[in-house]
Formats: C-alpha cells, sequence, structure tokens
C-alpha cells in the first residue's frame, strides 16, 4: 500500500493560530462580559446616560448604585472634576431600565449605612415633561449619618473617660469589701421577688381574667353610650354658654338692692317707726288688739249658739219684735 501523503507544516500552524486568536477572543469577551455583570450593568439592555454636576460630590465614586424607592436602576459610571474655580464635579449616571423621570427628579447622594457606604437615590418629581438621555438633572448631598457627631466628638471623649471611670469603679467593688458575694445576693432577692410575683399572678388568673372582663365590658358600655355622653357634654356646653351670655351682674346688683330695701323695713320695725313696728314693740297696743280679736270671737260663738237672740223672722205677716 502507498503511504498517505501528510499535510504541509504551515497549514498546522494556521490551524493552531486561529484556535488561539479565537480563545483569545472568547476570553476577552467573557472579561468585559463578566465585569460588566459583576458592577450590575446589564450588557445587553438599553442604556441611558444621564449627569448631574456637584459643588461638592460628597464622596460620590465610580461605581455606586442608584436606587429607585430601594430598586437598584443603575450605577455611577463616571465621577470628574471639570472645573477647580469654581469647583465643578460633573457625574455621569447609567439608568438600566427605561424609566420616565420627570424634569424635576433629583438625584440625592447619601449614606448607605453607619460604615459610610455612598448610594445614590433618584427622586422623582410630579412634572408632565420628561427628561430624555444625555439631560442634566439636578443633584444635592445629603446630610452624612455621622456629619453630626464630628462636633461632638469632645463631648463624647468625656463621657466615654467617665464611663471607663466608673466601669474601673465597679470593677474594684466587685473585687474588694465581697461585692461579688453581695451582687449575688441582691440577684439572689430580686429572683425570689419575681417568684412571689408570679405565684401571686398564678394562684389569682381567674381574678385578674375576671378584672379584665369586666374593663373590657366597662369599654364596650363607654362606646354604647357615646352618643348620650356627647348630647350631655353638648347640653352642657349650651348651658354655660346661656349662663355666659346672661347679664349675671345686673341679677346681683338687684338681688343686693332687694336685700337693702328688705333691711331697711325691719330696721324700721324694730325701731318703732310705723304702725307694724308700734304692734311688735308696744306691748299695751297688742294686748288691746288680743282682747278685742277674743271679744269678736266670743260674739260669733253667741251668735252661732244663740240665732234667735239676735235675729227674729216673723213668717206671713206678722210682727217683728226688736230687741
Amino acid at each position: 500500500m502507498e503511504e498517505k501523503s501528510k499535510p504541509p507544516k504551515h497549514s498546522e500552524r494556521n490551524a493552531k493560530s486561529i484556535k488561539v486568536a479565537v480563545f483569545c477572543i472568547l476570553a476577552i469577551l467573557i472579561l468585559y462580559f463578566g465585569a460588566n455583570f459583576l458592577k450590575g450593568i446589564d450588557t445587553f439592555s438599553k442604556k441611558e446616560f444621564y449627569y448631574s454636576v456637584y459643588e461638592n460630590s460628597g464622596g460620590l465614586h465610580t461605581g455606586a448604585v442608584i436606587y429607585l424607592q430601594g430598586f437598584p436602576i443603575g450605577k455611577v459610571t463616571k465621577v470628574k472634576l471639570i472645573s477647580n474655580n469654581p469647583v465643578r464635579i460633573m457625574a455621569e449616571y447609567l439608568i438600566n431600565d427605561k424609566i420616565q423621570i420627570p424634569v424635576d427628579s433629583r438625584f440625592e447622594v447619601t449614606s448607605k449605612d453607619m460604615l459610610g457606604g455612598i448610594i445614590v437615590r433618584l427622586e422623582l418629581g410630579t412634572a408632565t415633561e420628561f427628561v430624555r438621555p444625555g439631560d442634566t438633572i439636578t443633584s444635592i448631598v445629603a446630610p452624612q449619618m455621622l456629619e453630626g457627631i464630628e462636633p461632638m466628638k469632645d463631648q463624647i471623649a468625656n463621657i466615654l473617660s467617665s464611663v471607663d471611670t466608673i466601669a474601673v469603679v465597679l470593677k474594684d467593688l466587685l473585687y474588694s469589701q465581697n461585692g461579688g458575694e453581695k451582687l449575688a445576693q441582691t440577684l439572689s432577692h430580686i429572683e425570689s421577688v419575681t417568684a412571689s410575683l408570679d405565684q401571686i399572678v398564678t394562684d389569682n388568673k381567674e381574678k385578674f381574667g375576671k378584672i379584665v372582663n369586666e374593663i373590657t365590658k366597662f369599654s364596650e358600655t363607654l362606646t354604647e353610650i357615646s352618643p348620650e355622653l356627647r348630647r350631655i357634654v353638648t347640653n352642657f356646653d349650651q348651658i354655660a354658654d346661656s349662663i355666659a351670655k346672661a347679664n349675671v351682674a345686673e341679677v346681683i346688683v338687684n338681688a343686693n338692692s332687694t336685700v337693702l330695701q328688705l333691711e331697711e323695713v325691719v330696721r324700721k320695725m324694730h325701731e318703732g317707726d310705723g304702725n307694724v313696728a308700734k304692734l311688735l314693740n308696744e306691748d299695751d297696743l297688742y294686748t288691746k288688739l288680743g282682747n278685742t280679736l277674743q271679744s269678736l270671737d266670743d260674739l260669733l260663738v253667741d251668735i252661732k249658739q244663740n240665732p234667735k237672740k239676735y235675729i227674729n223672722v216673723t213668717i206671713f205677716g206678722g210682727k217683728k219684735d226688736k230687741q
């Protein structure tokens, strides 16, 4: 048999070069898409860039996440100093999702947590007109969480120093003068009191249940009679208004005048001024008046008992005797 002809060496080298090139291209693509994926950038979605300008960026950096109502919608892709007199810092934002942003919206740079992380929040406005990709949007920097602590650093240091001193004193107290034993006794007493309270609650569980039921019934009763209570309060308000509107001062003045007049009458009666006063103060006049009334009473009694003695009537034309 004839031996097969071998391919030329340069063809094998070309095939290897092509394979190496393909693998390099694939590696570059994988690296590119992987890096974008780790950054949170969707390579295949439509990218929309927006911009804002800061006088002070507040620590904003490339890669900071943009949130809309707590949902990540993009990244900060560039932070660049565009002017140093005055200072102007430009930030570029990549929004992955298709979002209609009103023209009165704004980007807010704020702290993510107390560790100092920076995020950007997109606060949507209420305008009916919307910005387009490439437009500049208003931006602000919110106060950082730890920013207000800076002026109080000295005070905080003094407080921490005092706390440290107190801790040292407590430590010495526990290690000397039987402090540990006393603390153990105190805790034991507290545990005993807690157990007693627990026993009291357990023994009176039914009573507590009845009290709670009564309170519930009382609350329901209040709810039922609340319209009546409102009506009563309204009536009290009306009465108060009527009293407030009445001329109380005039009533008091009139009553005072009446009392003064009555006092004057009583004074005259007591001093003997007038017939009524004479009747009250002169015994002789009082006695005579009493005798007169008694005589009149005797006369009326006698007339009632002996009417013929005083009245004589003759029927059928008889004569009338007069006495």
